[in-house]
């Protein structure tokens, strides 16, 4: 795989492309930028199969980067040094992502989950996805990408009534009544869901606002669906003032 990494820390793309030639010998790195400028210039010369993509750099983000791309042909690894709300947003996009400092073991993880979706020549979906999430944050017109057993279901977040959790697992329920099991938690959905307008009233639970039917005082809502979800006792004064201020 031809790969280019964008980086504004010298030292640091030293330390990754030494990691990468002792323990990744199918990525040949064939140029490095330490700007959006000069990445956007190095992508568009080299075409490469990978990028590995610093997320915060001088004069904007590697989002930025990626928004001034006409195309998004080659798979991503984003680095960065913080784990904060865009790693779920890479996360919940299939979007590889590795952090500071670099574990030899995920960097190796990321490198092969690239290489495999690049063998297979899949549409990067993935790649879109994001820049349309980016480009328009918490509409309920955005999709997230749903890990199943069958691999990965794009869903709008607007059609998710609900979500519970199972043993270690999560189901959603989606508008059309269809269900859909997936491994990741219940607090991995938490994370990513409230800010569009997402709540967890029970530790087990997390609700669209936007299908409330009706609160109960005696601390129940039904949702859309017809379900009675229970809202915990401690939460039912956050729950309404939740409420008040939509």
């Amino acid at each position: 795989m031809n790969a280019i990494i964008i980086d504004d820390e010298q030292k640091a793309v030293q330390i990754l492309s030494s990691l990468l030639q002792e323990y990744c010998p199918n990525v040949n790195i064939i140029d490095t930028a330490n700007s959006l400028d000069t990445g956007l210039h190095s992508i568009a010369s080299h075409q490469p199969d990978l990028v590995f993509l610093d997320i915060e750099m001088p004069g904007g983000s590697g989002f930025d980067l990626l928004k001034n791309l006409p195309h998004l042909n080659f798979e991503i690894i984003f680095v960065t040094s913080h784990e904060d709300y865009a790693i779920e947003a890479i996360k919940f996009c299939a979007i590889g992502y590795i952090l500071k400092p670099i574990r030899e073991m995920e960097l190796l993880a990321a490198v092969n989950q690239a290489s495999f979706r690049i063998s297979q020549k899949e549409e990067n979906l993935r790649n879109k996805q994001l820049l349309q999430n980016l480009s328009n944050p918490h509409s309920q017109n955005n999709r997230i990408g749903i890990p199943t057993s069958r691999g990965l279901e794009f869903v709008e977040t607007g059609t998710i009534i609900r979500c519970e959790g199972v043993q270690r697992c999560t189901k959603l329920i989606l508008k059309d009544s269809k269900t859909i099991i997936s491994s990741y938690n219940l607090g991995e959905f938490r994370k990513l869901l409230e800010s569009y307008h997402f709540y967890s009233p029970h530790k087990s639970h997390l609700i669209s606002l936007s299908h409330i039917i009706r609160y109960d005082k005696e601390g129940t809502i039904e949702m859309s669906d017809g379900i009675i979800v229970p809202v915990a006792r401690r939460r039912r004064q956050d729950f309404l003032e939740r409420m008040t201020r939509l």
